[in-house]
């Protein structure tokens, strides 16, 4: 037995060391399995550093309007890290297709989930089963410019192709031929572009006004400017540049900025020629609404104090509603009153007094507003609000999407009596309602849109453009108040770079609804009914809709077909 046993032992030790060879080779030499792997993604699906591409789609084609943008993004797997990828698009016949951008997407981290109810699972100790992934997790957001060729650093490469459809452009159907040529390997994709009649307006013709609250002093930090310097206004002209690209419309510039005063309370400085010259700067990018700030606020929400945001020179808190606060609250409206009259941007200004006002703090409120009012009767007020008590107060109304459609009737008979009602979301809510965040579908935010046409809401406001930390690619969970935790993207949604900011995936999804909303709002004064049909299709309420991309596709489709039949009659 012995014998006859040996042979046997002797090929299986043959047939191990000869895989050993042949896998040392394999390490030498990448084989097939190894070889990249180029695949096209719908631009709405989010993308990981993990992403499979068992199945790569070669071809992909979207419908779109004009004046908007087409974009798709590209995944490239199984590199060694080391390789030189370049990249080029034309049409059929090889002429390049003009205007195209490229942008290389960047992975951030989620180290926890948004909560159930708002901030991070761990402060609620809820489960929220409506991630998109558990964390920890990496997922593509910033979007960084770039041109081709590049030098991968990863296993893998995720990049934006985007294509500018100008206003004139002329219906019909485009071919965009990419090719990619990975080391030794080319690859060729097509990203077909069916261009409708359908029209998006310009960004300073928006029908729906939109806010993303801006920090200057990150700004400051994140690019090496000093404040009020020729590069910090460069700089500023940069952000108002991609916050109108992304359809912002709407911003704020903050009182105290402007200000000084003495230890009476009464102003001894007011910088009238740089808030005139900042206001000029978004108005230039194609800005429409002004909005002052809140001037007062919360010592913390364990407390009721209200607080001027603005101190006297000595340094001392202020009380709104003191002798002293409402002189200089006075002081600085009369001052704004009379720049905006005279620049005659009165029309285009909307003043926040209290962020989030509840019921406690109502009486307070009002005293302020009588302030105001009798020095300018017609101050249009805009509040981010978590009361119903300020009816006849507040002239737009900016309740948290959860609050609007817990008390839609109220909302609704507050525009009958011919308020605005905007809505806002923030570190909440969680769970299944439309936000912005990172461990959310890109859907969502495209759906913000489609929920402020359902329901006839004429503003959107989130405050966190560019409240990040010192570290904006790594620390995308941050500390907020009370032990709470900043669910993942709350602070910012620009990411900056040494030479400006980055919009992001979640940016770009978030226009893409602002956009469905102007097409939207044109097929709803020709046809409200099938409007409002298009919208079922995909999304039923703040917490209820689909999130299959085809599905939305398809809705799309069917939009840019009737807004285009009704532009032929």
């Amino acid at each position: 037995m012995k014998r006859q046993f040996a042979p046997v032992v002797f090929m299986a030790m043959f047939c191990f060391l000869t895989s050993l060879v042949v896998a040392g080779e394999g390490n030498q030499q990448p084989t097939s399995r190894s070889k990249p792997v180029v695949g096209l993604f719908d631009e709405l699906q989010e993308l990981y550093p993990d992403t499979k591409l068992d199945q790569p789609v070669k071809l992909l084609t979207v419908h779109a309007a004009r004046n908007s943008i087409a974009s798709v993004h590209l995944m490239v797997g199984g590199l060694q890290g080391t390789e030189t990828i370049s990249f080029t698009v034309s049409d059929v016949h090889g002429k390049p297709t003009y205007g195209a951008r490229w942008y290389r997407m960047i992975d951030v981290p989620v180290t926890e989930n948004t909560g159930l109810d708002h901030s991070t699972e761990k402060f609620s100790g809820m489960v929220n089963p409506y991630v998109i992934r558990r964390a920890p997790f990496r997922i593509f957001d910033p979007l960084k410019p770039v041109h081709s060729p590049i030098i991968a650093d990863s296993a893998c490469l995720a990049l934006r192709l985007e294509i500018p459809i100008d206003a004139a452009s002329a219906p019909g159907e485009y071919i965009h031929r990419i090719r990619l040529d990975v080391g030794d390997r080319v690859e060729v994709l097509d990203f077909i572009v069916v261009v409708h009649r359908a029209l998006v307006p310009p960004v300073d013709r928006s029908t729906i006004s939109y806010i993303n609250w801006h920090n200057l002093d990150n700004i400051c930090r994140a690019h090496g400017v000093e404040r009020w310097s020729e590069p910090f206004w460069d700089m500023l002209s940069k952000y108002a540049q991609t916050m109108a690209r992304g359809r912002q419309n709407a911003f704020w510039f903050i009182w105290g900025d402007f200000f000084a005063f003495d230890s009476a309370g009464n102003v001894s400085a007011f910088r009238r020629d740089l808030l005139e010259r900042y206001i000029r700067v978004f108005l230039h990018a194609g800005f429409r609404t002004i909005q002052g700030a809140p001037f007062a606020g919360r010592r913390n929400w364990t407390s009721s104090d209200m607080l001027l945001t603005v101190q006297g020179a000595d340094g001392v808190e202020v009380v709104p509603v003191s002798e002293k606060g409402k002189r200089m609250i006075s002081q600085m409206a009369t001052r704004i009153i009379a720049m905006m009259k005279e620049n005659r941007w009165d029309g285009q200004w909307l003043q926040g007094v209290f962020d989030e006002p509840t019921d406690e703090f109502v009486d307070r409120y009002k005293e302020i507003i009588a302030v105001l009012r009798a020095l300018k009767p017609d101050i249009k007020i805009l509040e981010a609000t978590m009361t119903v008590k300020l009816s006849g107060v507040v002239d737009v109304w900016c309740p948290q999407v959860q609050e609007y459609q817990a008390h839609q009737v109220f909302f609704d008979q507050r525009k009958a009596a011919g308020d605005k009602v905007w809505v806002y979301t923030c570190l909440s809510p969680g769970g299944p309602w439309l936000n912005r965040l990172l461990d959310q579908e890109r859907l969502r935010q495209v759906y913000i849109g489609w929920a402020c046409a359902k329901y006839d809401l004429q503003g959107f406001l989130h405050w966190g453009l560019n409240f990040h930390t010192d570290k904006p690619f790594e620390e995308l969970v941050r500390p907020h108040i009370e032990g709470q935790f900043l669910p993942a993207g709350d602070s910012h949604i620009l990411y900056p770079m040494r030479d400006g900011p980055l919009s992001s995936h979640r940016f770009e999804s978030h226009r893409i609804g602002m956009e469905d909303y102007e097409l939207l709002a044109q097929l709803k004064s020709h046809d409200a009914a099938r409007a409002q049909q298009i919208i079922a299709r995909v999304l039923q309420a703040f917490d209820k809709y689909s999130k299959d991309i085809g599905a939305y596709r398809a809705a799309r489709k069917l939009l840019l077909e009737a807004v285009d039949q009704n532009t032929l009659q």
